[in-house]
């Protein structure tokens, strides 16, 4: 069974190239990832932890 991708929450996209940056860091080229856009009913694959901490403490307006 093939292990599906971390699904990161997008920070950055580049227009220009595709590439994108996540809240985690994480950066990956064109074609090469899946972001938080297309995450209905929890598809396609888990989310990423550190992005979901940052956004959760992003929204909170502090850090823990």
């Amino acid at each position: 069974m093939a292990k599906k991708e971390l699904v990161h929450i997008t920070a950055k996209k580049s227009w220009w190239s595709g590439r994108i940056w996540a809240l985690c860091g994480a950066t990956q080229e064109a074609g090469r990832y899946q972001t938080d856009t297309w995450r209905l009913f929890a598809l396609p694959g888990p989310a990423c932890p550190a992005c979901e901490r940052i956004e959760r403490d992003r929204k909170s307006g502090g850090c823990s």
